[in-house]
């Protein structure tokens, strides 16, 4: 319903006496039931308090501030900002933060659901936007909130119908994450420049803030590269940081001028010049676009991989993307593993299937019998071509290929090459049958080849 969609990520834990980590799936889901945030919603939505609504474009600028731990080096740049007419949005227990050291917080924000958070509201901020979704007690806390909702699912059903007459209102996007909410809420209000502190999205000496917060302490971390560098983040704080990159794109299409200040894993994905990341970045940058998922060209050939090959046993997705033609296959009634070097990817459909994280660079730690690989080879550099799919087949004794053949789309709208390897059905022959495996079938089509293909190395060692 009005909660984020779940998310799957994985998480390693390497024994020191093993030869490899231990991957575990790790499910993030929201940190509040849904009967949890709807019951908060129609209760804070009948109150006869004031909503955030749409105001008029102006020339000032919002200072949004979150409590990384970089905001401790950012003080005094807050505060320069803030004499000149900067207006302060300062993001849950971070109020307190600047209040003690002589900033004044002109609107405090809070959108965290669970009902200890109203142990982090300051009473001494001169405003408070409080997301709907808040638990009453937060929202009781102070005389005047400003109530503002989230543009999730089917919130209005949970408003009072005089409201939904009166309109006026807006619904704000950025997801879960307050930082990222608050942007857009600073755009409501008629901001156009926006300056951001404090939304590292990451751990700074083991320290997950720049103050003491004990409700996080405990909260599980994973490592985090990017850019070549490493950060220690939550499953929820790395969301955070892919989510702001949407967002923050999304705003400046609208006409904002965003500056990000700090040094920490979002500060470092927002920075970033496209062209300078990995490929395993690029992927987990463009998976956040909706367009992106629109064509999965393996799930239209899942019927005729299941009636041609007849598969049994465990198949192998490799490089997933949506993970659309294993859900396929799981409903025919096959066990499925779905691989791919990123982990936003999959389709919510397909979060519940078995996922691996993995660069097919290095031979995964799996097998099987037979594996499923399309909308993939084209993708590699063409150096990596042969170790690939050598991987692949040590890894599977039987694998159905589909290769594109032809340039793609959607990397012109982001000024990129996709499909690094654009190569015509012999050559792409060439690569299986000169490196000892054996073509049991193939297809030469207009924009793509198709490859069934059998490994004699490993056919014999199992058997």
């Amino acid at each position: 319903m009005t909660a984020p969609t779940n998310e799957v990520m994985q998480m390693d834990y390497q024994n020191p006496h093993a030869s490899m980590p231990l991957y575990v799936p790790v499910l993030v889901i929201c940190n509040t039931p849904d009967e949890t945030l709807e019951r908060n919603i129609r209760v804070n939505s009948a109150k006869k308090l004031i909503w955030l609504k749409s105001e008029p474009e102006h020339d000032g600028e919002a200072v949004i501030v979150g409590g990384g731990p970089s905001l401790k080096d950012s003080i005094e740049d807050i505060r320069e900002y803030q004499m000149h007419g900067g207006t302060v949005f300062a993001m849950n227990a971070a109020s307190q933060y600047l209040r003690e050291h002589g900033i004044v917080v002109e609107y405090q924000c809070i959108i965290d659901a669970k009902e200890e958070t109203a142990g982090l509201v300051d009473e001494l901020a001169i405003d408070h936007l409080f997301g709907s979704q808040v638990d009453p007690k937060t929202m009781d806390s102070v005389a005047s909130p400003i109530v503002w909702h989230l543009d999730i699912g089917d919130i209005e059903q949970y408003f009072p119908e005089d409201r939904i007459k009166k309109g006026g209102y807006v619904l704000l996007g950025g997801g879960a994450a307050v930082g990222n909410s608050s942007m857009c809420a600073a755009y409501a209000l008629g901001f156009r420049k926006l300056h951001i502190f404090g939304l590292d999205s990451c751990h700074k000496d083991g320290e997950s803030h720049a103050y003491s917060q004990d409700m996080n302490m405990f909260i599980p971390t994973i490592d985090v590269e990017w850019a070549g560098k490493k950060y220690t983040s939550s499953v929820a704080m790395k969301a955070q940081a892919e989510k702001f990159q949407l967002t923050a794109s999304s705003l400046k299409d609208m006409g904002c001028e965003i500056t990000v200040y700090g040094d920490g894993l979002l500060q470092t994905m927002y920075n970033t010049d496209y062209e300078h990341l990995t490929e395993q970045e690029k992927y987990q940058y463009m998976w956040q676009f909706d367009c992106y998922r629109d064509c999965a060209p393996g799930e239209h050939m899942v019927d005729f991989f299941i009636q041609t090959f007849e598969p049994n046993g465990l198949i192998i997705d490799y490089g997933c993307g949506t993970g659309r033609s294993s859900v396929k296959l799981a409903e025919k009634g096959l066990n499925v593993l779905l691989v791919d070097f990123a982990d936003n990817c999959r389709d919510e459909e397909a979060l519940s299937l078995p996922f691996l994280k993995w660069d097919l660079k290095n031979k995964p730690p799996i097998a099987s019998e037979y594996g499923y690989c399309t909308d993939v080879m084209e993708h590699l550099p063409t150096d990596l071509v042969e170790g690939v799919i050598r991987n692949i087949m040590e890894s599977s004794d039987k694998v159905f290929f589909q290769i594109s053949t032809v340039h793609d789309h959607f990397g012109d709208a982001l000024h990129t090459d996709l499909h690094l390897t654009v190569k015509p059905y012999e050559w792409w022959r060439s690569q299986f049958i000169s490196n000892g495996y054996e073509i049991e079938w193939a297809d030469d089509q207009e924009t793509a080849a198709l490859f069934y293909v059998t490994n004699p190395d490993r056919r014999e060692t199992c058997q």
